[in-house]
């Protein structure tokens, strides 16, 4: 540490006598007994008991939570989603917010000594492990769209499953289709994998899994999409291996919770963090489906091309040279130009022979 030009002043271990039983340890709290991180209750939540809830209250209880891992992403898109119709409503901020928003608030809230209960491991993996895969889980819904990583670690036939990190970013507030949802929660299982992987770097092999067929058909077929598609196509075939893809089906993807609200109790009750339960068996047991065809879905995202026909020869129709100009006025009055210009030929000629004669 004095090499790296850090001062060491204070340090504590799991193997410390000392009386506290939790300490702070990067703004989670670390219990030194169980040897496992939560996150701090925010000071500030009871502040609000019985004072009226406003956008404000609303974004200082969000930004009170601190979660880096994402362990707890379920339970914090309640407020968020809130948050987004406040602002759909177009509601100042000191203004009291509608009945149905605030009663959803209140009843988020009373969950929330279940907080400190909701506890991951802090260790990943053993020492020594005979495999360590990644799996990499996406999943949408019409509110947000999720991708969490999972560690699994296998050592002396004994198998655990850690939750990594885990993201949730709610929908835009302009609609998007659940396709669409879907792709951008496997962009940002993409970008997710190259963070995990220059933090990590001890992964054996990554997996891919996502629950829209559709979505996977668009990632392996070099397809000319649209410009939504291809751009966020583009970038997953960049980041990831499109032979590691797979489907799982959406009742068993552990990256649904993260797309649907729910309270601390659910959360705990849940334990979400540990894996799904097939996770845990041989890969023979997992789930295994083909991409199967879904033309009616999968090609309305296709790029739409125009075919245009071009004659070539010497004959020009009569009616070809008005093409060149751009309104019907112009026309009539270029026309009129070229028939006064002939009558006034006319007119000279005549004249010119009427004075030879």
């Amino acid at each position: 540490m004095k090499e790296g030009a850090f001062e060491l002043r204070y340090w504590v271990s799991n193997d410390s006598k000392e009386d506290q039983d939790k300490q702070m340890v990067l703004g989670l709290s670390w219990d030194v007994v169980s040897d496992k991180l939560s996150c701090k209750v925010p000071s500030n939540i009871d502040c609000t008991q019985g004072n009226p809830v406003t956008k404000r209250v609303l974004l200082s209880v969000i930004n009170s939570v601190y979660d880096p891992i994402g362990f707890t992403a379920p339970t914090l898109l309640l407020p968020k989603l809130l948050m987004q119709e406040a602002w759909r409503g177009k509601i100042s901020w000191n203004e009291v917010l509608p009945v149905e928003l605030e009663h959803k608030y209140r009843l988020w809230k009373t969950t929330m000594h279940f907080m400190s209960k909701c506890a991951i491991p802090r260790r990943l993996f053993a020492e020594n492990y005979d495999d360590l895969p990644l799996h990499i889980f996406t999943d949408a819904s019409a509110y947000a769209y999720s991708a969490c990583a999972f560690l699994r670690c296998e050592f002396k036939g004994q198998v655990t499953v850690k939750l990594i990190v885990a993201k949730a970013r709610l929908a835009p507030m302009k609609k998007f289709t659940i396709l669409r949802l879907e792709l951008l929660g496997a962009a940002l299982g993409a970008r997710l994998t190259e963070t995990v992987d220059s933090i990590l770097r001890t992964a054996s092999k990554t997996y891919f899994w996502c629950d829209s067929m559709v979505v996977l058909s668009w990632i392996k077929k070099k397809e000319q999409w649209n410009t939504f598609v291809g751009n966020r196509v583009k970038k997953i075939r960049g980041l990831t291996n499109i032979d590691d893809r797979r489907h799982v089906p959406g009742e068993v993807n552990p990256a649904d919770p993260a797309t649907r609200c729910c309270d601390w109790s659910d959360l705990l009750q849940s334990k979400w963090w540990e894996g799904p339960g097939w996770l845990y068996n041989d890969e023979e047991s997992w789930p295994c489906s083909e991409v199967s065809e879904t033309p009616d879905e999968e090609f309305l995202e296709q790029r739409k091309t125009v075919v245009t026909n071009l004659v070539t020869g010497n004959e020009v129709r009569f009616g070809d040279r008005f093409l060149y100009f751009s309104s019907y006025k112009k026309i009539l009055r270029m026309t009129a130009y070229v028939l006064r210009f002939c009558n006034n030929i006319k007119r000279n000629s005549s004249k010119l022979n009427n004075s030879l004669s």
